[in-house]
């Protein structure tokens, strides 16, 4: 189950960075953040709403929720809004191949409680070699339309950072309110803070300059926040809190082959033929390291088994 939970979380998460290029055609950095927010925290509060879930109560866990969603939501939405307009799709989603890697360094940096061995090391190691290897140099020109393509790989980059921030500190807060209430949760909280950015910066929104805007910008937004958003972070948290935030990172090491994809084929941005030695050698890397993990805590499991015989 974790494996096609992952999968489909790649899937849609691979083609975000299409649907964030075509929403920058017409969305500035914070318009495009608030909008993709505030669809996916209106998608998941109509459905706690109907499903009558209980909020949270208590303040330390919504203390927790912001962190979440400053670290790993507002931050890298206004990043990779503000990344759209300077790099190509495949660029943002060659960037989020580094998330597995900055997952593993927080972990250990700050001892959450990830078990790693040399097996799943190998497995980042050749996951990592095949993002390399799919995309080429990333400071190879993709595009010639890409304008300040270094500051908005480094942008990316960061945002990655905040992805992989933000994992970390879902996972107990998963644990204690479930996946579907932590999305929720620290969506709204997005939802609202990039609400107050937008009306600072723009003032109160239109109504007529929306409807002004070309359509297919706006399709891309609203599909961004409703599945790409909504429904992706809540099968994030899930993953998150049955296979640890290291495990569902690596599904940041599918999304830039499918980023490729996508971007090859709806936008005509430049492809290699190594992308394909390079996707057989991400999923041989999301397979090693998932193996690896999944016998790590069944060894623990059993550990703890026969201490308490």
């Amino acid at each position: 189950m974790a494996y096609f939970e992952l999968a489909f979380l790649s899937l849609l998460w691979g083609f975000s960075f299409l649907l964030i290029k075509i929403a920058a055609q017409a969305f500035d950095w914070i318009g495009y953040a608030f909008g993709r927010a505030g669809v996916a925290a209106l998608a998941l509060a109509a459905v706690a709403l109907a499903r009558r879930v209980v909020w949270p109560r208590s303040l330390e866990v919504w203390g927790r929720m912001a962190a979440m969603s400053l670290t790993g939501q507002v931050g890298p939405f206004l990043l990779f809004g503000v990344a759209a307009h300077m790099i190509t799709s495949a660029d943002m989603a060659l960037m989020m191949g580094s998330a597995p890697i900055f997952t593993f360094v927080l972990a250990r940096m700050f001892g959450l409680g990830e078990v790693w061995n040399a097996r799943a090391a190998a497995g980042l190691a050749l996951g990592l070699a095949g993002v390399v290897i799919s995309l080429g140099s990333p400071f190879a020109a993709a595009d010639p339309s890409a304008a300040h393509p270094g500051l908005g790989r480094a942008l990316a980059l960061i945002a990655a950072l905040g992805y992989a921030g933000g994992a970390l500190l879902s996972r107990p807060v998963s644990r204690a309110v479930g996946a579907a209430m932590a999305a929720t949760g620290s969506m709204a909280i997005s939802g609202v803070l990039l609400g107050a950015a937008e009306l600072v910066a723009d003032g109160p929104p239109s109504i007529a300059a929306l409807m002004a805007k070309p359509a297919g910008p706006v399709a891309a937004l609203v599909v961004l926040g409703l599945f790409n958003t909504g429904l992706a972070y809540f099968v994030y948290f899930r993953l998150i809190e049955t296979a640890g935030a290291t495990f569902a990172a690596l599904n940041n090491y599918v999304v830039p082959c499918i980023g490729l994809i996508a971007g090859t084929a709806a936008l005509g941005e430049p492809t290699r033929p190594t992308a394909w030695i390079g996707l057989a050698c991400v999923l041989a890397g999301v397979a090693l390291t998932g193996s690896a993990a999944g016998a790590a805590r069944r060894i623990a499991v059993s550990s703890a088994g026969a201490e308490t015989r």
